[in-house]
């Protein structure tokens, strides 16, 4: 027999006892025990029977006491899906999911999900979660979204070249507030994390994507993600996010790319194809690795500043900005453009800019803020 899952609000399968129930067994033993009883004697039979009958009492509300327990409300759970293979293909995991994959979250059944398996599409055309409402969390819990696509080579190549499928998706950009963590995406034949406004993806691996490891809309949070060898850039955000604490290499475009108004602070970019960070006008940049990457080791548009970065060995300039930028206290070195190439009233202060092969600091009504170091002197243009 089915019975419905308790809840703090939930009615019992059957109907409890009343408050007075230990009496009424009681009283209706007794009254059955008492009528032959009569006289003195009858007064000790009737405390007798009268003690009996308690003690039937407590041992029949003993017999009753786990049936009281079950009716109880149960001890809330932590209130989270489960997404896994066998439900997603079989039968589907939840309300508003049907079988086959992509598993679809309309948020019918709940805000937050949980992987408890590995989850591996059948082709490059087909997603594995696509999401169709805000505020949704997706826990990929150590496991894998994967699919056929293999990116490998220098310059790197994606085979299959073509694909629709990504990993988590939304349905639509304006959607808010989906937060993808923990687990790796790979294989897919579009994008490994393709997420809308006010977006959240932390300590995610996406890898061998044949477009971006991780694409999200404006004012999102991406952080602590590693991309790698993803046939685009590494990672978009969208206006006024914040990108900090990621590793992202050898990927086939930028390392890290953003909009305008953007945070981006302590990522490394390394060995990818086009420049390892780029961002647009407004942007702040600090902290950052660019190494060894085909194009300038950090680009930003204008009115933007850049602190404490490192540039190295990068196949364009070191760093290059827009105009009106302020550049201070970065090491920048190697690089086969300037170490510094910036646009018109942009000011530098001590940044250290040494053995980069087209020269130390170039572009129009700069201003030198003092305390810069250019090839181990402290005259620079």
């Amino acid at each position: 027999m089915d019975h419905p899952t308790p809840t703090s609000s939930a009615t019992p399968p059957f109907p409890l006892p009343s408050a007075h129930f230990p009496a009424e067994i009681a009283a209706a033993v007794c009254s059955r025990a008492l009528e032959p009883a009569q006289g003195s004697s009858g007064r000790v039979r009737r405390q007798r029977i009268r003690a009996d009958a308690a003690r039937r009492v407590f041992v029949l509300l003993g017999a009753l006491g786990p049936a009281f327990a079950w009716s109880m409300p149960a001890s809330a759970s932590d209130g989270v899906l489960e997404i896994n293979q066998t439900c997603a293909v079989q039968t589907g995991c939840f309300s508003g999911d049907t079988a086959g994959l992509p598993v679809t979250i309309n948020g019918s059944a709940g805000g937050s999900y949980r992987l408890t398996s590995d989850l591996v599409v059948p082709n490059e055309n087909t997603s594995g979660i696509q999401v169709s409402a805000d505020d949704v969390g997706i826990d990929l819990n150590n496991f894998t979204i994967r699919g056929p696509v293999v990116c490998s080579g220098a310059p790197l190549a994606c085979a299959p070249n073509a694909g629709t499928g990504s990993g988590v998706e939304r349905s639509s950009s304006a959607l808010s507030g989906i937060a993808v963590r923990n687990g790796s995406i790979r294989g897919m034949g579009s994008n490994g994390v393709l997420l809308g406004v006010q977006a959240e993806v932390t300590h995610v691996r996406a890898r061998s994507n044949r477009l971006l490891g991780i694409w999200v809309e404006r004012g999102s949070t991406v952080s602590g993600n590693t991309t790698y060898q993803n046939g685009s850039d590494g990672i978009f955000a969208n206006f006024g996010s914040t990108v900090a604490g990621n590793t992202t290499h050898d990927n086939g475009g930028e390392g890290i790319q953003t909009s305008s108004g953007s945070t981006v602070s302590g990522n490394t970019a390394h060995g990818n194809q086009s420049d390892g960070i780029l961002t647009a006008s407004g942007a702040t940049v600090s902290g950052n690795t660019a190494y060894q990457n085909g194009g300038n080791g950090l680009q930003t548009g204008s009115g933007s500043t850049l602190l404490g970065n490192t540039a190295y060995n990068n196949a364009g300039d070191g760093i290059q900005t827009g105009p009106g930028s302020t550049v201070s206290g970065n090491t920048v070195r190697f690089n086969t453009g300037f170490g510094l190439d910036l646009l018109t009233w942009s000011g530098y202060r001590e940044n250290v800019i040494t053995t980069n092969t087209a020269g130390t600091v170039n572009g129009p009504d700069l201003v030198n803020l003092g305390s810069n170091a250019c090839n181990g002197s402290t005259v620079c243009p």
